[in-house]
């Protein structure tokens, strides 16, 4: 019975929750500066387990869940504005200082957002596949007319689909865009099939919405940014020597971002190619002026 009670304690010691109503915090490790991991929408903090863990030895690693993604409980409105308010709460009031934040797509959305607060003591952001500007990605002309009706469509589609169709095409996103593997294919479809559809849908028109170029350019925290030029490889035959010249019209030449660029991952290249994705990130945590 005492051996059962030291496990028990041990396992406590090690990985701890922190809840509101926004996010769901678990931390598997205390030791060293602090990494918060921030997922994608629809899926779960699982994402990044493999990486945090290759960090917990020398890091404290925070996995973070949004609510409404893989089966936490959603809530109604103002989602990535209730998501970056209770992570700055809880960076707050754990006196966390050297912050790096960790995050895919959509969670590096949340993660610049969370950083313009200059109170809070965050330190370098890793982001992988990030967009400042989501919707110049698919339309350099994009219009306010344009974006609205683009919204209406993605509220629509995701709200109205069928589970089956639903399911297919999740599925068909996955394979397509964002993993090699068919074992994260499946666990990114179950990911999205236990999201709420109007959370799914409402944090992805507010990406869509958002313009975080302003953001980037009054920021001076350290950034690597994580791009794949598979698809400009394989369907555009477009050389990667052009990849430097597309992200600086990207991110408007914005300054202290580094970019770390490979051909041979889809979007998820933590998952692809995690060796590379540490060695990448490891050279970026030993700069001295990230996380000291």
């Amino acid at each position: 019975m005492k051996r059962l009670l030291f496990i028990f304690t041990l396992l406590f010691s090690i990985v701890q929750t922190f809840a509101q109503d926004a996010i769901k915090v678990t931390s598997i490790s205390k030791k060293g500066n602090q990494i918060i991991f921030l997922p994608h929408i629809g899926c779960s903090s699982e994402m990044w387990q493999d990486i945090a863990k290759n960090y917990s030895k020398n890091y404290a690693c925070y996995l973070v869940d949004f609510a409404g993604f893989n089966g936490q409980k959603p809530i109604d409105t103002l989602f990535t504005e209730n998501y970056v308010n209770d992570l700055r709460t809880f960076i707050k009031k754990g006196k966390l200082k050297n912050v790096i934040l960790v995050a895919q797509n959509y969670g590096a959305f949340v993660a610049v957002k969370l950083a313009s607060d200059k109170n809070l003591n965050i330190r370098g952001i890793i982001a992988s596949d990030f967009y400042p500007k989501l919707s110049m990605v698919l339309d350099p002309a994009m219009t306010a007319e344009k974006l609205e009706q683009m919204k209406k469509g993605i509220r629509k589609g995701t709200m109205e689909m069928s589970i089956n169709d639903f399911t297919a095409t999740q599925k068909q996103t996955a394979e397509m865009m964002n993993f090699t593997n068919a074992e994260d294919v499946n666990r990114f479809v179950q990911w999205q099939l236990k999201s709420d559809r109007k959370t799914l849908a409402e944090t992805l028109c507010e990406q869509f919405g958002g313009d975080l170029l302003p953001e980037l350019k009054d920021n001076k925290i350290p950034m690597l940014v994580f791009t794949t030029w598979y698809f400009a490889k394989k369907y555009k035959n477009i050389p990667i020597s052009e990849a430097d010249i597309k992200l600086k019209e990207m991110y408007a030449d914005s300054p202290y971002i580094t970019h770390a660029i490979t051909e041979d991952a889809k979007d998820f290249m933590a998952s692809d190619q995690p060796k590379w994705f540490i060695s990448e990130m490891d050279k970026f945590l030993k700069q001295p002026i990230v996380g000291k």
